[in-house]
């Protein structure tokens, strides 16, 4: 409880030791200082922190991919990428043995309702060249022809990534790759697809589809 007091020798303010003098309505008052008791946290606690340091380490060299594929609703670039840390907790983290993994096969860099890419097929054509294929599903569900490739490479050990975000379109069925670093890359990227297209106020997204590492 604050109490009041008068000084003699004028105003006061501030912090000494356990107590706090502040003014309010013309008069210093004094309250002493909550205290502050150590909790050491929970299992439940220690576990979602190392699960959060896990999805946000993983993402954070592809931000700027997931501000493009969380675009569709409105908000700024921090939201975006806290929509993806989010997703990533609840879709990509499991636990083994009480401690939480992340499968990054599970990462989505897009949400939304336009249909997902289906039948995808990669090939390396040289150390350094990529070929990728899908089926022209234009008629279905929410999918149009122009319809464009988002494409995300993502090697998490060594922190590279290659992206194309407005690649060639649905009804084109292929798209060609190359990447900027001398071969073989084969086997050391995971390789992320959607589909996305502009809406009226947005853009509009697929559900991203991970084909793993290849």
């Amino acid at each position: 409880m604050a109490k009041s007091v008068e000084f003699p020798f004028g105003k006061i303010s501030g912090k000494l030791g356990n107590v706090v003098f502040y003014e309010r309505n013309g008069k210093i008052c004094v309250r002493k200082r909550p205290e502050k008791i150590g909790i050491a946290p929970s299992p439940k606690q220690l576990y979602h922190r190392e699960a959060f340091a896990k999805v946000n380490s993983f993402l954070k060299p592809i931000r700027s991919e997931l501000e493009f594929g969380f675009s569709s609703k409105e908000g700024d670039k921090s939201k975006r990428f806290a929509k993806a840390v989010s997703l990533g907790l609840k879709r990509a983290v499991f636990p083994e043995e009480g401690i939480p993994v992340l499968k990054p096969e599970k990462v989505m860099i897009s949400i939304g309702d336009l249909t997902e890419p289906s039948g995808l097929s990669l090939n390396w054509m040289a150390d350094n060249q990529l070929t990728i294929l899908w089926q022209p599903n234009q008629f279905e569900g929410k999918a149009t022809e122009g319809d464009r490739l988002l494409y995300l490479a993502y090697d998490p050990l060594g922190k590279r990534k290659w992206s194309i975000l407005k690649g060639a379109t649905r009804k084109s069925g292929i798209q060609e790759v190359e990447f900027p670093w001398t071969g073989p890359l084969q086997g050391q990227f995971y390789h992320y697809f959607a589909f996305h297209s502009k809406g009226r106020k947005y853009r509009d997204f697929s559900n991203s589809v991970c084909f793993g590492i290849f």
